[in-house]
């Protein structure tokens, strides 16, 4: 299982049913589950609505046909996550922005990668004065491909300098600050809002 094996339903109902929670008794099965990391940007249908969301895990069950999914959708450590039952009407990709980067300058018909930030100059979040701290969903153009990632901390460092993004990504939770310039680090959430 890929990050890209997610299937994008053809349509999407009317009267859309909510993903379904994955049962306690699928998840306490006897027997080693099959576990696959991945972060994904994704929406998820909760609550009556569709709302973007991280899927962070593939998981087989021993024994089980179905596949579950554990999904992050906020920075509450109580009620911002779940584990459901997984199925392509309720849980779909973002597509990233695969769209062709503009002819003119600075791009010059490629999109460029997110430019980090000397160690240096950043010190750990919450650390500086007029941190911001966030739980923003976001892609992350790194190594020349688009990263499903998350934005903790905004930062500038000074009045003339841009802003900042402590950024995570990757199933391996690279992290590093990144300049926060709306290209290579966009968000997929509105500022402040959590999904």
């Amino acid at each position: 299982m890929t990050s890209t094996d997610l299937p994008v339903p053809a349509v999407i109902s009317a009267q859309q049913s909510d993903a379904e929670v994955a049962p306690g008794a699928l998840m306490t099965l006897p027997g080693a589950s099959r576990d696959h990391r991945r972060w994904r940007l994704i929406e998820i249908h909760r609550e009556g609505r569709w709302q973007p969301a991280m899927l962070t895990v593939w998981r087989r069950p021993p024994g089980s046909p179905l596949w579950v999914v554990h999904v992050m959708w906020s920075p509450d450590p109580d009620r911002g996550w779940g584990w459901f039952v997984f199925s392509d009407a309720t849980i779909h990709p973002v597509p990233d922005p695969g769209e062709a980067a503009p002819a003119g300058a600075p791009f010059f018909g490629r999109w460029r990668d997110a430019v980090a930030v000397p160690r240096e100059l950043a010190p750990p979040p919450g650390t500086a004065p007029g941190d911001q701290e966030r739980w923003q969903l976001a892609w992350i153009r790194i190594e020349g491909a688009w990263r499903s990632g998350l934005v903790t901390t905004v930062r500038r460092p000074a009045p003339t300098m841009p802003w900042i993004a402590h950024c995570r990504w990757g199933e391996d939770k690279q992290v590093a600050w990144l300049v926060h310039d709306g290209q290579a680090v966009r968000p997929v959430t509105p500022e402040g809002e959590t999904g």
